[in-house]
């Protein structure tokens, strides 16, 4: 790991630390920016280590991300479907990173499997409660559904991006559980615990290739299974 990486990685851990540890004090002077600042050191990291396209694309994954942080955390509820507009733009960057060699067996089909029953759970749970917001939030979730699908599919991707999708999927599902069903408690710290590892697993993951794993750690086929 190169000591820029080494840099980025020390801005996103601090930074998101910082945050989680003042959610209690919000809003406070360019909290935005204290949320946003880890995502955005992620996203150098995936346009400096993750090689051709697909680093491309995660990284602008990471760039939307950041702006529906910003977005949710300035405006709230008043913008909220704007920001969800830049997380399913996000999304749809990862779908086209995550996409290369399919495979539909094993383990990885038994996982894109239950990200999709559990899709349909949380969708016939939450028809009833979404109101005006019916049609853009369940757009989202088939989105990023569809985002956790094929990053369990997509047979170059390690299985460290198949857990980040899966705690997005988890850090997602809170958040609309805790808006349109019923208040969750400690909401702001469970979400939050998980965005935040989501995005880190997705971009270290799709990085281990880039550093020569590979080579050390053996076959792209023995480490994606």
């Amino acid at each position: 790991m190169t000591r820029t990486s080494k840099i980025f990685y020390l801005i996103f851990f601090s930074f998101a630390v910082i945050f989680i540890a003042t959610l209690h004090m919000r809003p406070y002077p360019f909290v935005y920016l204290v949320k946003a600042v880890p995502i955005y050191s992620l996203a150098a990291l995936a346009f400096l280590n993750i090689p051709g396209l697909r680093g491309k694309l995660i990284g602008l994954g990471l760039v939307f991300s950041g702006v529906g942080d910003i977005v949710l955390e300035l405006a709230g509820d008043s913008l909220f479907a704007v920001g969800l507009g830049a997380f399913l733009t996000a999304h749809l960057f990862y779908i086209a990173a995550f996409t290369k060699g399919i495979r539909f067996k094993g383990a990885r089909g038994m996982v894109a499997a239950a990200i999709m029953v559990y899709g349909c759970l949380i969708g016939f749970v939450m028809v009833p409660n979404l109101g005006d917001m019916l049609v853009p939030v369940l757009a989202y979730l088939l989105v990023i559904v569809a985002m956790g699908v094929l990053a369990a599919l997509g047979g170059v991707n390690h299985w460290l991006v198949v857990a980040g999708a899966c705690l997005f999927i988890a850090s997602d599902s809170l958040i609309a559980v805790n808006r349109f069903i019923a208040p969750v408690p400690n909401s702001g710290l469970l979400i939050m615990a998980t965005y935040y590892p989501a995005q880190l697993l997705i971009t270290a993951g799709a990085s281990l290739h880039g550093f020569g794993f590979v080579q050390n750690l053996g076959t792209p086929r023995q480490l994606s299974l």
